[in-house]
């Protein structure tokens, strides 16, 4: 079954560092900080790795990453990335609820990666796998999306001579669920190229998070991260008791 990103993995990082410049890298460095303060050392799960934004960095660092990813065009790239170089990154083309392998002292689930799960089910199951694969005293870092974020309606909109990109989110009264279109052209290393993707995502509270997270053994740290309050979304932090 396709996946959202699947046909435009080769791109995802040239698309989303043309459209947010320098914000896209700076938000990688301060996630980058708090994952390095939260575990200085050790074994880090990265469930919906993409094409190893934060995977990559941190194997350098000297963490043992794990990553998770479900769409296979994700996939495809970051092993690109890390093809005749000596990484040992462990890299699972699954969703989080079918992974079945190591565990880890530290889980993330960054860049709205909980908002795919679009049904309550999905999304128990998913927090009870992650849960399951994190090591006792471990941490679950994550985010999600505030409100704001899914009304906003038109997230994306930039139309220029090499680069053109539309993002909209609809709501059909669907439980909290929301419609995914994107169509983006332009030239990538001297080529044209052109995608359009579309999926569904849904909009969860904290609280909802909360109580699945308590259910499977985790306490909220009830530590904050400001330096990510102009991304729209929030970052937590629990812990495995």
């Amino acid at each position: 079954m396709k996946q959202p990103h699947d046909n435009w993995g080769t791109y995802y990082d040239f698309v989303y560092e043309q459209t947010f410049g320098s914000f896209y890298n700076n938000l990688t460095t301060e996630t980058l900080k708090v994952i390095n303060q939260i575990l200085p050392q050790g074994t880090i799960l990265d469930f919906g790795a993409g094409t190893g934004r934060l995977s990559l960095p941190l194997a350098e660092q000297g963490y043992n990453v794990i990553a998770v990813e479900k769409s296979i065009g994700m996939v495809n790239d970051f092993k690109r990335k890390i093809d005749g170089k000596n990484s040992e990154i462990e890299i699972h083309n699954c969703s989080i609820s079918e992974y079945v392998n190591g565990k880890a002292d530290l889980a993330i689930a960054i860049f709205t990666v909980l908002n795919y799960s679009t049904t309550e089910d999905e999304l128990s199951k998913n927090i009870e796998n992650i849960c399951r694969h994190i090591n006792p005293e471990g941490y679950f870092f994550f985010d999600l999306p505030n409100a704001v974020f899914f009304k906003a309606g038109r997230l994306t909109n930039i139309n220029s001579n090499t680069f053109r990109r539309l993002v909209e989110l609809t709501n059909y009264n669907e439980n909290d669920i929301y419609t995914y279109r994107e169509k983006c052209s332009g030239i990538f290393n001297g080529q044209e190229f052109s995608y359009e993707d579309e999926f569904k995502i849904r909009y969860w509270e904290i609280s909802t998070l909360d109580k699945l997270l308590s259910e499977n053994g985790f306490i909220d740290t009830l530590e904050s991260f400001p330096q990510f309050n102009s991304t729209g979304s929030t970052y937590k932090l629990y812990k495995k008791q």
